[in-house]
């Protein structure tokens, strides 16, 4: 029977459970203690601050960061797990400043992390977004642009921030985008040298830094040069005249040259109408352009006896000009040339002839015998000073222009028959103050190193010599701004000066005051120029270097490099120098015939022109094409020549790879080769077949991968080739008696399908 215990048992027994407890815990030795494990260390944390934020393109945002539970609190900061950034996400610095990227990222934020040094597995982040405030504002809204002319614009990228301020330019418009003209990355336009039927373009300049930025001008391309017809009134059955179409652009303008001539009759058709024959067209940019055609009478007049010259321009066919000529019987008189442009000051020769009976020839401008001062003077032909001249047999003379523009202008000059006055003829002859140079083409952009030939033409003289010269503002230091030879071929410099601006002048040497002026910009981004090679042959094997010659290139040390796209993949890329840059085209490549794209990308994302690699069918036979003395040339004969494979690394003068060297015989029983620089005489034998063996040395060596044929028939085949040391290829040589007698090539063959011919060097005797 359990008795339920008193306050001071139970208070007791309690007691006695505590010490119990106590003594278990401190084990069988008796008192003592020992103390608890210590506490793991607490985890270094990373805290980032602020932790998001937001920051204009180009413009900076700082962070700091604080490291927890260690004594080295550094961080290494990073841009989307970068360290240190990219200019694509932004930068950011040791101690934390954020330097935004001038150009919108994709999805427009990025992420800035600050890691441990001590811990690189303790970390914070903060989330960045990248806003924008661009506006673009163009200097001009609207622009009226004459046809072949140009009209630069310029667009400013507008913002708070610090935005890339580059813009793309785009053409749109119902005529675009073969017939609105064009516009370089520099903002020039250049409108059509043909009017389209909808004479209006809009140009646009989007932002780099923001593509959803634009702003827009729009361009109406305008026609207002003149077009007139110079042609006599009435011609002689069967008599020839010149008659000049004179076309006279807008200054400043490039209009379309082309004119197209027809001769039509109300009395006849085709030939019976007459025969028109385009004999010049001299382009003089910006003044008048001459289109001359000589029209020869039919030799029986029509009924009715007048057929039209219509004269049209390509550039606005609405501007086409005629004029009626009635075709006589009898006798007639011509004046050549029917019109000119002179000087002041200046002459030119014209000559008289008359169809039937000949005689003597008067000459009088504007109805003054022998002309004056205020008019312009006839005068002997080579006289100088001048020889005055108003009657006689002589059937050329020299017209002087007077001293200053007379009225009216153009003048008259016309020459008479003295039996009979009533048959006559006139040249109008248009008086300028000075001689006009001008330049064609008269705007251009180049990339550097890029070469591009000037023509210049003077009105007004018949001396067209003129001086080149280049000058610009940039051009202080000799060849910065490029060369110019006397014939007027440029050769850019390898990088643009500054400003990119310059002049090509041409000075007149009849009037040294006189010039002509074209614009040049010289572009600054890449731009390649040539490949090395250029041309290969399909379904070489083994892959090759190629090399890219141009400027604006980012050289490899101390890199980060230009990279070569080849077919759009981009490649291994090595740029000794800002004007070359190599790497590898695998056989993939060039595997099928066609073009392969190639193209060149800086670091900072700009890319440069495409060029093609021609990828030509190899050759399924080699052909002969055959030349003596009495046939020295042969005609109709197409030869397909691609470059060696070798180019890309071969010196520019010559590939060394495959060409030969020397050649020889081979003694087979001493191992020794006889190199010479002869044709190898081979003796056929009496019958049956025998063998022959030589030796061929190369620069860069010969070996038994390649191929080695011997020109002809088949009749000399290779049997054999091996090693010889030293670049060295021996060659056992086939000859059957019923060879062929005379020289022979033989031609090599690597596997990229790279073929070298040694003409000539074996003569089989």
């Amino acid at each position: 029977m359990w008795n339920k215990p008193t306050w001071q048992e139970a208070l007791w027994e309690g007691a006695l459970l505590a010490t119990s407890a106590w003594t278990l815990g401190c084990g069988g030795g008796g008192a003592g203690s020992v103390a608890p494990p210590p506490p793991p260390p607490p985890s270094i944390t990373v805290n980032i601050t602020p932790n998001s934020g937001s920051v204009l393109l180009g413009d900076t945002l700082s962070f700091s960061a604080s490291v927890s539970n260690t004594t080295n609190t550094g961080v290494t900061w990073s841009v989307n797990g970068v360290p240190g950034g990219t200019p694509q996400a932004g930068t950011i610095s040791a101690d934390g400043l954020y330097t935004a990227p001038a150009d919108l990222p994709a999805g427009g934020t990025v992420q800035v992390t600050a890691t441990s040094q001590a811990n690189s597995s303790a970390s914070a982040s903060a989330t960045v977004t990248i806003t924008s405030d661009i506006s673009v504002s163009l200097s001009l809204t609207a622009a009226n642009v004459e046809l072949g002319a140009t009209q630069s614009f310029q667009a400013t990228v507008n913002s708070e921030g610090k935005p890339d301020p580059s813009v793309r330019w785009n053409l749109s418009g119902p005529s675009c985008p073969n017939s609105c003209g064009s516009v370089s990355a520099n903002g020039i336009y250049t409108a059509p040298q043909i009017l389209p039927s909808l004479a209006t373009a809009v140009l646009t300049a989007t932002s780099v830094a923001d593509p959803t930025k634009t702003s827009s001008a729009n361009i109406t391309i305008t026609s207002h040069f003149t077009l007139q017809l110079a042609a006599p009134s009435n011609l002689q059955a069967g008599a020839a005249a010149s008659l000049v179409a004179t076309l006279t652009p807008v200054p400043g303008s490039n209009p379309s040259l082309a004119l197209s001539w027809a001769v039509t009759g109300t009395g006849c058709s085709g030939t019976a109408c007459g025969v028109l024959t385009i004999t010049t067209t001299q382009a003089t940019g910006g003044t008048p352009i001459a289109g001359t055609a000589t029209y020869t009478a039919p030799g029986v007049p029509p009924q009715p006896a007048t057929v039209v010259i219509t004269v049209t321009p390509q550039a606005d066919p609405s501007k086409a000009v005629q004029a009626s000529i009635t075709i006589l019987q009898g006798s007639s008189i011509s004046i050549s040339p029917p019109t000119a442009t002179l000087a002041a000051n200046n002459r030119i020769t014209l000559t008289a002839s008359q169809s039937g009976s000949s005689s003597s020839f008067n000459w009088s401008v504007q109805g003054v015998p022998g002309g004056n001062s205020t008019f312009g003077q006839i005068c002997v032909t080579g006289s100088s000073p001048c020889q005055p001249f108003t009657g006689g047999t002589a059937t050329q003379v020299d017209y002087l222009a007077p001293g200053s523009i007379p009225s009216p202008n153009p003048v008259s000059v016309t020459v008479s028959s003295a039996a009979n006055p009533a048959l006559s003829a006139s040249a109008q002859i248009i008086v300028l103050n000075h001689v006009v140079v001008s330049v064609l083409p008269n705007s251009v952009t180049l990339a550097p190193l890029a070469v591009q030939s000037f023509a210049a033409s003077v009105l007004g003289s018949t001396n067209q010599n003129v001086t080149w010269q280049v000058q610009g503002t940039g051009c202080a230091t000799a060849g910065s701004c490029g060369t110019v030879d006397a014939f007027g071929n440029y050769t850019a410099p390898s990088t643009a000066p500054t400003p990119d601006t310059l002049q090509i002048v041409a000075v007149s040497q009849d009037d040294p005051t006189q010039s002509g002026v074209a614009n040049v910009t010289v572009t600054s981004g890449p731009n390649i120029l040539t490949l090395h090679p250029a041309s290969v042959y399909a379904g070489g094997t083994d892959g090759f270097t190629l090399q890219i010659d141009g400027s604006g290139f980012v050289s490899t040390s101390p890199g980060p490099g230009s990279t070569l796209l080849i077919g759009g993949t981009s490649r291994v890329t090595t740029c000794a120098s800002v004007n070359a840059c190599t790497a590898p085209v695998t056989s993939a490549d060039v595997g099928e015939p066609g073009d392969v794209n190639v193209q060149l990308q800086n670091p900072d994302g700009t890319t440069s022109n495409v060029v093609q690699l021609v990828v030509a069918a190899p050759n399924v036979a080699n052909g002969s094409i055959s030349l003596t003395s009495t046939t020295p040339a042969a005609t109709g004969e197409d030869i397909t020549v691609v470059e060696p494979t070798t180019a890309g690394i071969d010196t520019a003068d010559e590939d060394l790879d495959l060409a030969v060297a020397a050649i020889g015989t081979f003694n087979t029983s001493t191992n020794t080769c006889n190199l010479a620089g002869n044709p190898v005489p081979l003796v056929l034998p009496a019958s049956g077949t025998s063998t022959a063996d030589i030796c061929v040395f190369s620069d860069a060596g010969l070996d038994t991968s390649m191929t080695y044929t011997i020109s002809g028939p088949g009749d000399v085949t290779v049997i054999s080739s091996q090693p010889a040391g030293l670049g060295i290829i021996h060659l056992t040589l086939q000859l059957p008696s019923t060879a062929a007698l005379g020289a022979r090539t033989l031609f090599i063959q690597n596997s990229n399908l790279d073929q070298a011919a040694a003409s000539g060097v074996l003569d089989i005797q």
